[in-house]
Parts: C-alpha cells; structure tokens; sequence
C-alpha cells in the first residue's frame, strides 16, 4: 500500500477520542450503527455524527450487506493507521514463501538432474544424498505453500477492500 498521508480531514477525525473508538471497535469487523451505539454507551446521534466525520476523512467506508441494515467497515487508509506494520509483515511473510517455494524446487532439480543427467559411476557417488535432496525438496515446497496460502488470507482484507 503506498503511505498514507496525514492532511487536515484524517488529523481532524482522529483529533476526537470516541472517533478513535469507532476505529478501534470496527477495526474487530464490520458493525452497525446500532451496534457501535451499544458497544461505546453513546448515544445514535453522537455515533453518526462521528461515522459521518470518519467516512469524509476515507477512514471508514458504508457498506449496505443487506437491505435492512448498514454495516460500516475500516477503508485501506484507516487500517494503515490503526496497524501500520502489518504490510512489512505481509510483504516479508510472502517474500519467504516465495524463496522457500524456489529453493525447494532447485533441490528437487538436483535431485532429478542427479538419477538421469549424471552417468553410472557419478550417480554412485551421488546417491547417498539423494533423500536428503528429495526431504528438503519437499519441506521447503511445502512450508512456500503454507505461507503462500496465509500471507493470501491476511493480505485480503487490505487489497480488496477498495
């Protein structure tokens, strides 16, 4: 995400701290005005004043899930501000995934180039560090997989909410 820049509406909205609550408390999901109005012991009016002020800023978005209800949900920049690590987290947790993935799959190169490039006599010599080729191989295929598939379930909340 690029940096986020602090003009006069964000400063504004995050100078008062109930604004700073219905951050905080939509930061845990998407809630309702009736909801927030419960949670923060303010009153209806108060709340959507503050909600107003916030989704001007482009901190907090509407979001009409159903007919009957609007749910307001953080935008990109107002979960940027609340959490502001998180993307170097994302960015470093995918960056290992994808070097994990590679390095597994050149040890398993080696392995296949060992069985069927090398002659009879080099294959002799070879063969003992077959399995540890293969086990590596297969553990660093798979631990790039399961960080592949957890930096996507963290980083969808930040890239599709837009």
């Amino acid at each position: 995400m690029d940096k986020i820049t602090l003009d006069k509406g964000i400063i504004g909205a995050l100078a008062s701290e109930p604004r700073v609550d219905i951050l905080k408390k939509i930061d845990s999901g998407s809630m309702t005005l009736n909801k927030l109005t419960d949670d923060l012991n303010i009153s209806k009016s108060t709340v959507h004043k503050h909600l107003t002020i916030l989704i001007e800023s482009g901190l907090v978005k509407k979001v009409n899930k159903d007919n009957k209800w609007a749910h307001y949900e953080l935008t990109g920049k107002g979960t940027e501000i609340l959490h502001p690590h998180k993307m170097t987290r994302i960015i470093v947790l995918l960056s290992a995934a994808i070097l994990s993935f590679v390095v597994g799959i050149a040890w398993l190169y080696r392995l296949v180039r060992s069985i069927f490039i090398f002659p009879e006599e080099a294959l002799k010599a070879i063969a003992p560090y077959e399995p540890a080729h293969l086990i590596t191989g297969l553990i660093l295929i798979s631990l790039g997989i399961i960080l592949l598939s957890f930096g996507k379930k963290r980083t969808k909340r930040w890239f599709f909410i837009e």
